[in-house]
């Protein structure tokens, strides 16, 4: 049994352990495909990692909830994904988590936990809706905006909100009514305003630094 500072969680050990181990083999894969050198050499790429960084775990830190465990706060994954890259984006989602750590919003055993199933495999399904968006659609700015960014934004929402009910229930800490009573009727609510923020900032990226969104091609979307 695990204290988290509002309840105890029955998270167990084969889980905790093999989400730890899933998340190094995941992150060694993230940092292998980082361009070190870009971010070693610009000064403006680093200010604008660790800004994000601080940005998006201020949304984490804002978080809400009737039911401890099950919290509604912005994501922001979508749009650190989009700017830049998924390896990036899981290295910057780790020290998120680690800063969630430290502000004592779970226990250290549950750092991978954390990390693999609310921000690895967010980060992962944005990127593939990105990729499936990329490659079946029109290059317009527009639909990058529209679908990338904002219906991208709030599919991940609605995928990590019922990827954590789906553990809950499974792991038998909270039972389905519980849930859906508490939680998943108000997904609709949390979406809006996930692709809301996101798409805003990735509109506004396009507008005025299209150069650093990673995912932005100018010569692909405005040829």
């Amino acid at each position: 049994m695990l204290k988290t500072p509002d309840v105890v969680l029955a998270l167990p050990g084969w889980l905790l352990l093999l989400s730890a181990l899933l998340s190094v083999l995941l992150m060694g894969i993230a940092l292998r495909r980082v361009n070190w050198q870009a971010l070693r050499e610009y000064r403006g790429t680093q200010h604008l990692f660790w800004g994000s960084v601080v940005v998006v775990a201020v949304f984490w830190y804002l978080r809400a909830g009737i039911q401890p465990g099950i919290e509604f706060h912005i994501l922001g994954y979508t749009a650190l994904m989009l700017m830049m890259g998924w390896p990036l984006a899981l290295l910057a989602a780790f020290f998120i988590q680690l800063l969630m750590l430290i502000s004592g919003q779970f226990v250290w055993q549950e750092l991978g936990y954390q990390y693999l199933f609310f921000s690895v495999l967010p980060v992962l399904f944005s990127y593939s809706f990105y990729l499936l968006v990329y490659r079946r659609l029109t290059h317009n700015p527009f639909i990058y905006i529209l679908l990338a960014g904002f219906f991208n934004a709030a599919l991940t929402h609605a995928f990590t909100d019922l990827l954590r009910s789906a553990l809950l229930t499974l792991l038998e800490i909270y039972s389905p009514q519980l849930i859906w009573r508490d939680y998943l009727r108000y997904l609709p609510l949390m979406m809006f305003p996930e692709g809301v923020v996101n798409g805003m900032f990735i509109s506004g990226m396009v507008v005025f630094h299209s150069r650093w969104l990673s995912t932005f091609d100018e010569d692909s979307y405005f040829r």
